[in-house]
């Protein structure tokens, strides 16, 4: 580790070590702050202290772990007296989590604090879980939050997880004892967060028992009865396992919700007998509770409630291979995903797909997220998620701050801070293309968020080089540094049909407007793209809808035939993207569309 270390003095003369480290060329894809920190919230005009430890190596788009200790600790005892922070630097580089470490106020929990209190110990996890939104100090990403506690911590982290469920992917307690009152009025309770929106109408009808958690609820001494009903009632168990001599798991076998976006092995709760566990605040069982059980689940944004499934190591599969160069003086990270088919068949041409992150992600979290493995599986193409460098968004909305760390952003607007991206994109063509048969008349991009930006670009810059491109949760945004369309490589663009089908949720019009009226981003968008296919301008936005399986509302702008330029909403979706949405966009669009010798082809019948 390089970079000034900072060695910072509290009463008490205990002194945490951490260090906050300058961009370098040389290690582009380190986090800036790295060791231990002291923080502090506000709880209605209260202050209340917790500590952050964020390891040595650790990525960003990082998990989060809340830890809560009994009654009588405090979280310099969860720093020095557990092996948290040895399990957290333990772990490989990529899956090292972010450990918050709380504490009881005045030493003693309030286990039997109201339902709703606004200023107790759930609002004290609460106002810890909104300082994710900053990435200020760090960089924890929303599939991967889970919560751990001991004896009273372990009440309070149940009550936490029933007053706001779907923020979490996974719940683990030793000897938590839950008031049946507080049980019942969290099953009761309509819940407003839905995971990236707010419900406040309670239009979609979601109680709190109904988002699905995984959970393990060991007793060493004692258990709460109606906390397990509760949550074998949020994943509809209907089925039991004995899964050793002492633990139970709890299934579900009736089929999940939109099935290709959540995966059923995700719905489970676990209940175990371990006498003796809860010593030195579970200590001994920390390896089995964050390997064997936490870190396997995922909770993704997309559905209301998000999209639960198992997490599988990107590097442990074969299919998947991983890169790190150095590309025009720049390290660059990528991941390519090869079908067993294309191993199979070396000499047969397949295509091509592009799919770029978010702000603050990189190509491990989009691989999951999206679901285009196993759409190439399918179908037999091959997939490469790139990795975009380190830099600042000079923006300010509710995912970016020019106050935030630096963390993955496409190099947009080509500053001298960052590598070049179209020369980067050039290379993978090329190298994938040598590395395996890529049919060059059928390459694609699609990404997310600044990467639907950077997929734009793309098709803005080096419209040849692809024949379609759909992008997610994006369109040409506004209060950015520069005019996306002012930028020197959209005049020198050459005068090429380029198929575009944008994807925008119904709840997040903050970013994206969910429908296209004359004068928001969304209109301006499309009549770029409309302008830019020559293709006459729209009179009516209103008209020319059609809703697809009662949840897409798709507006389909033809030419000769062609469905050249299209924006979908999806009722009920956050800034987020589901692999129901890349089977789409691959079985109805990609699929249809090559670029031979220059010239855009349609067929319409293929899949």
């Amino acid at each position: 580790m390089s970079g000034p270390l900072q060695v910072k003095e509290k009463k008490g003369g205990i002194m945490y070590q951490n260090v906050t480290l300058p961009f370098d060329a040389a290690h582009p894809l380190q986090v800036a702050k790295q060791g231990t920190f002291e923080r502090w919230v506000e709880v209605n005009g209260k202050r209340r202290r917790y500590l952050v430890h964020i390891p040595h190596g650790c990525r960003e788009a990082a998990a989060g772990i809340f830890i809560l200790p009994p009654d009588g600790w405090t979280a310099d005892d969860l720093l020095n007296k557990t092996h948290w922070r040895w399990l957290a630097e333990a772990e490989p580089e990529r899956s090292r989590p972010i450990l918050f470490f709380l504490e009881p106020q005045n030493g003693i929990w309030h286990t039997e604090e109201a339902y709703g209190c606004a200023d107790g110990d759930v609002a004290y996890v609460e106002a810890i879980f909104h300082e994710l939104s900053d990435r200020h100090w760090f960089n924890v990403h929303e599939s991967s939050l889970y919560l751990y506690g001991c004896e009273e911590g372990a009440a309070i982290a149940q009550m936490s997880a029933m007053w706001n469920p779907a923020v979490y992917a996974g719940l683990c307690t030793i000897d938590a004892e839950v008031s049946d009152d507080y049980v019942q009025k969290a099953a009761q309770d309509a819940c407003v967060n839905l995971d990236g929106f707010e419900d406040t109408t309670h239009r979609c009808g979601v109680l709190k028992s109904d988002v699905p958690l995984p959970v393990w609820m060991i007793s060493d001494r004692t258990q709460s009865p109606e906390a397990l009903r509760f949550w074998k009632h949020s994943i509809c168990a209907d089925h039991c396992v004995q899964l050793s001599g002492d633990t139970v798991a709890y299934r579900r076998t009736a089929a999940v919700p939109h099935p290709h976006n959540n995966e059923i092995a995700a719905y489970e709760v676990w209940e175990s007998s371990l006498p003796g566990c809860a010593q030195q605040a579970g200590d001994s069982m920390l390896h089995r509770i964050w390997n064997g059980f936490l870190s396997r689940h995922r909770r993704w944004m997309g559905d209301a409630g998000g999209n639960l499934r198992m997490y599988a190591d990107p590097l442990c599969d074969r299919h998947v291979e991983y890169h790190i160069e150095k590309i025009d003086g720049w390290l660059r990270e990528w991941y390519t995903y090869v079908p067993e088919c294309v191993r199979q068949q070396p000499g047969k041409p397949v295509p091509l797909v592009f799919a770029c992150h978010g702000y603050t992600c990189n190509g491990a979290i989009y691989m999951e997220h999206s679901g285009w493995n196993r759409v190439a599986e399918e179908n037999g193409f091959i997939v490469v998620y790139p990795t975009a460098g380190y830099g600042q968004m000079c923006t300010e909305n509710a995912y970016c701050s020019s106050d935030n760390l630096p963390l993955p952003a496409w190099n947009i607007f080509h500053k001298d801070t960052q590598p070049e991206e179209y020369s980067f994109f050039r290379y993978l063509i090329d190298r994938t293309a040598a590395d395996y048969p890529v049919d060059r008349t059928r390459i694609f991009a699609t990404g997310h968020s600044l990467g639907s930006l950077m997929v734009q670009m793309l098709g803005l810059a080096m419209p040849e080089c692809f024949a379609a491109i759909a992008p997610c949760s994006g369109i040409l945004f506004s209060g950015l540094e520069q005019e996306p369309l002012s930028l020197p490589e959209v005049a020198a663009r050459r005068d090429t049909l380029l198929p575009v089908w944008m994807f925008g949720g119904s709840e997040e019009a903050f970013l994206v407007p969910d429908r296209p009226v004359d004068g928001n981003r969304t209109a301006y968008s499309l009549e770029a793209w409309l302008r830019l296919n020559q293709m006459e301008p729209v009179s009516d936005w209103a008209d020319g809808w059609h809703l697809h399986e009662d949840r897409w509302d798709d507006l389909i702008y033809r030419k000769n035939g062609m469905p050249l330029v299209g924006f979908t909403r999806v009722q009920d979706m956050p800034h987020a993207t589901t692999e129901e949405m890349s089977r789409r966009i691959w079985n109805e669009f990609f699929s249809h569309f090559s670029r031979i010798n220059g010239e855009l082809v349609y067929r319409q019948n293929e899949v």
